[in-house]
Parts: C-alpha cells; structure tokens; sequence
C-alpha cells in the first residue's frame, strides 16, 4: 500500500498537484453546499491529501508558503467579519504569488505562472464569492 502511495505522488508534476488540490478544495466546498454527499466530500480530501503529499515531495519556498498562509488567514477573516473586497482581492493576490513561487524545483517541475493564477483567481475569489453569498443569505433569514 505505501509503494502505490509513493508511485502516485511521485508521478505528479507540481502544476498536477496544484491542480489536484484546488480541486480537492472545490470538492469540499460541493460538500460544503450540499452536506450528505459523503462522495464529493471523501473525494476532495483524497485529492486533497494526494497534493499536498506531491507537493512535500519538493523543498518549498518558505516566504512563498507564508504567503499562502497570509492568504488563508485572510479568507478566515472574512469569513468571520464582513470585510472590504481589497481584502478578498489581496488574500487572491497572495494565493497566487504564493503558489507560483511555492516549488525550489528544477524548471520542469515548477508551478507555473498560468496554472498558479488559475488555481489562485479559483480558490481566492471563489472562496470570497461564496463567503458573500451565505453571509447575505443568513442575513436574509435573520440569523445575523
């Protein structure tokens, strides 16, 4: 079982794994919206977990993953406080700058510029939309 773990996440290149970790993420948020569907939970945490552990694979950018950080301690907050959009807009901003430098990899193997700011413009202002739009619906039902 380990041997299939280790073929699988060594074969991923480091635009895969972002890929497959954005969309693990999105999965969940399906299963977010939609609670029950055990699926597309289970499915995005597998994807999830099969990112990160190609990513790991690689020496990573340690200012590159505080900016990742940053970004997600962003997000958190927004979710929390309704805050300015420049807010939203900063937290993507460093979701992709953090993502296109996150791998010390060989050029091959690197996050690229197009698929960190797709994976970035997907998770951040997605994230920030669907903050939006429960933070109206619950005030719409009177529960804020």
């Amino acid at each position: 079982m380990t041997h299939l773990w280790t073929d699988m996440t060594q074969r991923l290149s480091g635009d895969a794994a972002l890929l497959l970790v954005t969309l693990g993420v999105l999965l969940i948020y399906v299963e977010l919206n939609r609670p029950g569907w055990v699926v597309s939970g289970a499915a995005g945490l597998l994807c999830v977990l099969f990112g990160v552990a190609s990513l790991a694979r690689w020496e990573l950018n340690p200012a590159a993953l505080g900016l990742v950080a940053v970004a997600i301690a962003l997000l958190l907050l927004d979710l929390v406080r309704r805050l300015q959009r420049m807010v939203a807009l900063a937290a993507t901003m460093a979701l992709i700058l953090g993502f296109a430098h996150l791998v010390l990899a060989p050029w091959a193997d690197r996050i690229h510029t197009a698929t960190a700011a797709g994976c970035g413009l997907t998770l951040g202002a997605g994230t920030s939309i669907l903050t939006r739009i429960a933070r109206r619906a619950r005030t719409n039902k009177g529960l804020d």
